[in-house]
């Protein structure tokens, strides 16, 4: 049986210094079946640049670079985009335990979440 897509939306403001741990810790997850949305939301430092490295280097990674709208908008803009079965918010100074979204989607999925 295949497994449920999940949607990971990382907004990022002015988080040059961190994203890169943050998205290392999705893209590295034991659960393949991922998309990952990145969504620059106005950034004045160097997170742009570093989101699209990113991006460029794993094809489930989307970006998207838009005008500062703060972030609880620029997470409902990750809602419209996300195709998956089941979202997950991450926020760009965070990482995750390499089984974190495996046992998320375990425990969603045995308790018809």
């Amino acid at each position: 049986m295949p497994q449920p897509l999940v949607s990971v939306i990382v907004p990022a403001y002015n988080a040059a210094g961190f994203i890169s741990r943050c998205v290392e810790s999705i893209t590295s997850q034991s659960y393949p079946e991922l998309e990952i949305l990145l969504l620059n939301d106005g950034s004045t430092d160097d997170t742009l640049a570093v989101c699209r490295a990113l991006a460029a280097s794993d094809h489930r990674i989307a970006l998207v670079d838009k005008t500062n709208t703060g972030a609880a908008d620029t997470r409902n803009q990750g809602i419209a985009l996300a195709h998956g079965k089941y979202i997950q918010f991450v926020d760009s100074d965070d990482w995750l335990a390499p089984d974190f979204t495996e046992k998320l989607v375990s425990a969603a999925e045995a308790h018809t979440a």
